[in-house]
């Protein structure tokens, strides 16, 4: 259980990186902000997440599940306004945000974990 989770959050930081790099609208003024950034992301994923999904339900189920990335973009705004140093300058740039986030954090697994996640 302990291993799963710093996994979970070493790849989440090395993905939130990748990120700032690819998206214009995605910075960090520093390592530390990274690092928090991701152990917020993963609070903010566990605790708030599962409230908006649940309310999202129909919005779910009607566009086939694309409007997680709404969601997922709407939880990377708020760890913007929780950590300083980590800068999400729009909405869409953090919905972008998370659909590259989401493809990054699986190859990433993939390429480290292979089939023994």
């Amino acid at each position: 259980m302990k291993n799963k989770i710093l996994v979970s959050f070493i790849v989440n930081a090395i993905a939130l990186y990748l990120v700032s790099l690819i998206v214009p609208g995605i910075s960090f003024d520093n390592t530390l902000s990274i690092l928090v950034a991701s152990l917020i992301f993963g609070i903010v994923n566990s605790v708030i997440r599962p409230f908006f999904m649940f309310l999202s339900l129909p919005l779910i189920f009607l566009t086939l599940g694309l409007f997680m990335f709404i969601i997922n973009g709407l939880m990377l705004k708020i760890v913007s306004l929780l950590v300083p140093g980590f800068h999400v300058y729009s909405f869409w740039d953090a919905v972008f945000a998370s659909l590259l986030l989401s493809v990054i954090s699986v190859v990433l697994k993939g390429v480290l974990f292979g089939k023994n996640r």
